[in-house]
């Protein structure tokens, strides 16, 4: 399998048009089709299905579509890190979180980006989704990780990253501490502390279960609202994917399970630097739903 035949296939996953695709990649159509056609013997199946007025993909051609991305995207970001070598010009990478988005998920990416630039500048920068848009628009930040069902500008290209659980966060010596898991028939009598930084997980439960504990909303972030739990002033449900200090401890959280997923995002046709274009290209390789 060749990187041609890969661009070829997600270009044609796009237009669903052999003419238009083969006039984008700059080949003649036979070529082209040629060029599907031998990817289809490597995947022993079809990935097109040819009809008189349409063209669409077929189961397979669906499930090679999410692997040959992530491999493209893969290579992509390999080609830039080598690329980048021979140029002086690194950049900053300039990541915005939204509120309760914990930067250890993209932890891996930027140790790689910075290791390729050793000499890139790191800034994060945290607001509300809305805020992190204008400051991608405004160009004061290269990309932002921010919830899926964020209301974001069409201007902003999303590549969903992971899922994220509600985990309930405790002092350990809370009687809750002691069970394997918790549901929110155990929260009833209990204060459970809420805000921007909890990822909405209090709203959720709120939403969605007949039994709530009483809400208190804290405005501040996750380090402050951990403090507020070891000095006794109630729960908090959590992502887990946040680093929860001690002696606080976190337990898992079911009946309901409440869920969130984020997406990276930046905008669309505003050329990256390198640094912060390496970035992007690792986190869609390594994007783990």
């Amino acid at each position: 399998m060749e990187l041609t035949q890969v661009r070829y296939f997600l270009t044609l996953c796009r237009t669903l048009n052999f003419t238009r695709a083969a006039e984008e990649c700059h080949v003649t159509q036979p070529a082209f089709s040629r060029a599907i056609a031998r990817l289809e013997e490597e995947f022993a199946g079809a990935l097109i299905l040819r009809e008189r007025n349409s063209t669409i993909l077929t189961a397979l051609g669906r499930e090679m579509r999410v692997h040959l991305t992530a491999m493209l995207d893969a290579a992509d970001a390999a080609q830039a890190c080598a690329a980048a070598r021979r140029q002086p010009a690194q950049g900053n990478l300039r990541i915005g979180l939204a509120p309760g988005i914990s930067a250890a998920p993209i932890a891996a990416a930027i140790a790689e980006v910075l290791r390729v630039f050793p000499r890139a500048e790191l800034h994060f920068s945290e607001s509300s989704a809305p805020a992190l848009a204008e400051s991608m628009l405004a160009d004061a930040l290269d990309c932002a990780l921010v919830p899926e069902d964020s209301a974001l500008p069409d201007r902003l290209n999303r590549w969903p990253l992971y899922t994220e659980t509600a985990v309930l966060v405790c002092p350990g010596a809370h009687r809750l501490a002691r069970q394997n898991a918790c549901t929110g028939v155990d929260l009833q009598g209990e204060i459970l502390l809420h805000g921007d930084s909890c990822g909405g997980f209090g709203k959720m439960l709120e939403t969605v279960s007949a039994t709530s504990p009483r809400l208190q909303y804290c405005r501040g972030s996750a380090s402050q609202l951990c403090e507020l739990i070891a000095a006794g002033l109630g729960l908090a449900l959590l992502s887990n994917r946040l680093s929860i200090p001690a002696p606080l401890t976190t337990r898992p959280f079911n009946e309901p399970e409440l869920t969130r997923g984020i997406q990276l995002t930046a905008l669309a046709g505003r050329p990256l630097n390198p640094a912060a274009a390496s970035f992007v290209k690792l986190c869609r390789a390594q994007a783990f739903l």
